[in-house]
């Protein structure tokens, strides 16, 4: 369960030197954090898993090892945002952005990203096995040594995706 409040979350957002605020190792499972705007901050190896974060944005966001599993994260902005090594196993992730993210190593097994975007994302080895992928857009995007082996990908876009060494494709 989460070791912080909804409410003492959206006091540290609404901090005026916010970018400069780590919420590493934090526990914020169960919450809901819809709407919320994360962008710019480090929080790094924090438990989001069973969070809501419809619509959060968490452009330029640090979160390297976090985990993310069965969250709701449909609609949810992750532009420019470092999820290296990241856990998004079972999560919905539907009309979500993740345009230019880094997402190296990342798990998606299992992710619901219908009618995701993750043009020019770095996504090399990243683990989408089982995923629902039908009209996400991959456009430039590096799925390098990727895993995509029972992916769903109707109607995806891979249109100058690097697809050197991927599994399943």
């Amino acid at each position: 369960m989460a070791n912080i409040t909804v409410a003492k979350i959206k006091e540290l957002l609404m901090d005026k030197d916010r970018a400069q605020t780590h919420l590493t190792n934090m526990n914020f499972s169960g919450l809901d954090l819809s709407g919320l705007d994360f962008s710019e901050m480090t929080i790094a190896s924090t438990d989001f898993s069973g969070t809501s974060l419809k619509k959060a944005k968490f452009t330029k966001a640090y979160l390297a090892k976090c985990n993310f599993r069965k969250s709701d994260m449909a609609n949810a902005d992750f532009s420019e945002a470092n999820l290296k090594d990241a856990d998004l196993c079972l999560t919905n992730l539907e009309n979500a952005s993740f345009s230019r993210a880094k997402m190296q190593g990342a798990k998606l097994l299992r992710a619901k990203c219908k009618k995701a975007s993750m043009s020019f994302a770095s996504m090399v080895g990243c683990d989408l096995r089982e995923a629902n992928l039908n009209s996400v857009s991959f456009h430039g995007a590096d799925l390098s040594k990727a895993n995509l082996t029972n992916a769903e990908t109707k109607d995806a876009s891979f249109k100058n995706a690097k697809m050197d060494d991927v599994k399943g494709h």
